[in-house]
Parts: C-alpha cells; structure tokens; sequence
C-alpha cells in the first residue's frame, strides 16, 4: 500500500499576498520610525543641553566659583576653546570650565581654570537654532548659581525634518534656572 504525502509550502498566490501585505506595512511604518527617531534625537541633545546647564549650575555653587560654559568648534581636541561671537556654534558643542582668571575664556593652564565637561557635536538632531538677540555666546554662572551673563534667553532644538511638532525650547532665567518650555513662541 502506498501513502501519499502532501507537499506543505505557498502557492504563488499566497506569496502574492504575503508581499503586498509587507509593503503596505512599510509603507505606513517607516514614516512613523522616522519620526520617531527624529524626536528620540531631539530629545537626546535637548537632555544634553540641559543636564549641562544644571551640572554647570550645581558646579558654580559648590565651587564657589564662576562656572563657564561656551559654545566651541573644537571641544574635543586636547586644548579647547570657546567660540568667539557666533551663537549658531553651539550646534558644534560646548565646554564646561571653572573661570578661576576671570577671563570668561577657557585658558588651558590649570592654574587659570579648571575644565569640567566637554560635549562634542550633536548630529542626529537638527541643532540648535539661534533666536535672535536671545541665545548669548556663553553662559556665565556665578557662585550663587545666578547667571551674571546669559540669562533670560532661550534655546530651540529641532529636527532633521525641521518639523513644528518635534521642535522644543530650553528657557533659561535670570536666576540660572533652566526649563523646558511648552511654548514655542517665548519663555514667558
């Protein structure tokens, strides 16, 4: 006696069906992880923006000193400065430093100041965009945790895309504290 045995696999119509279906899923979900990651990048250098912004706070006051943090095109070569008048550098990164020599520029001497963090360029978003007459050049905190220059201004961060809804400001007072905004039109 013989035993037929059935053949198991997918019809031609089958698989048809299979990769239509497939690439209407991609069609409607690679747009969504996009914009996703957009706003997973913002958010990443918005964090990174403002937990410097803290830490240079919470240095200045246990110091006693004024703490600098300043935009630089070089903040991760073995001497770093700060970037002289340009405020869109801070797309490039930024340095962290005790000013010991009130010079208000990183010296490379540790005798003059004292670097504290250093953060490299931030690709993934779409950086930071200068509002003008508000994103200062550096951020001065005093020992007080006040900021003696720099204060009242603002920081917007947005993506690739440079979509509305992604984009978020850091607002800065004059008292040094730092905020997320829910307002993109001030930092009232």
């Amino acid at each position: 006696m013989q035993t037929l045995h059935r053949l198991s696999g997918m019809t031609l119509l089958e698989l048809l069906v299979l990769v239509a279906l497939l690439g209407i899923l991609l069609t409607v979900g690679i747009p969504s992880l996009q914009s996703l990651r957009e706003a997973q990048a913002v958010r990443d250098h918005l964090n990174a923006f403002f937990s410097t912004l803290r830490y240079a706070r919470s240095e200045a006051i246990h110091h006693r000193a004024q703490v600098v943090v300043c935009p630089s095109t070089n903040s991760e070569s073995a001497s770093p400065s700060c970037s002289k008048d340009d405020a869109e550098r801070w797309n490039q990164g930024w340095i962290v430093f005790v000013n010991q020599d009130g010079d208000y520029n990183y010296s490379f001497d540790a005798k003059s100041d004292a670097l504290l963090r250093v953060q490299g360029a931030i690709t993934s978003s779409g950086g930071i965009e200068k509002i003008s007459g508000a994103t200062p050049n550096k951020l001065v905190y005093r020992n007080t945790g006040v900021l003696l220059a720099g204060g009242a201004s603002s920081f917007t961060f947005d993506a690739k895309s440079l979509s509305e809804s992604q984009r978020k400001r850091v607002c800065i007072s004059l008292q040094g504290r730092t905020r997320i905004s829910a307002s993109l039109t001030g930092c009232t």
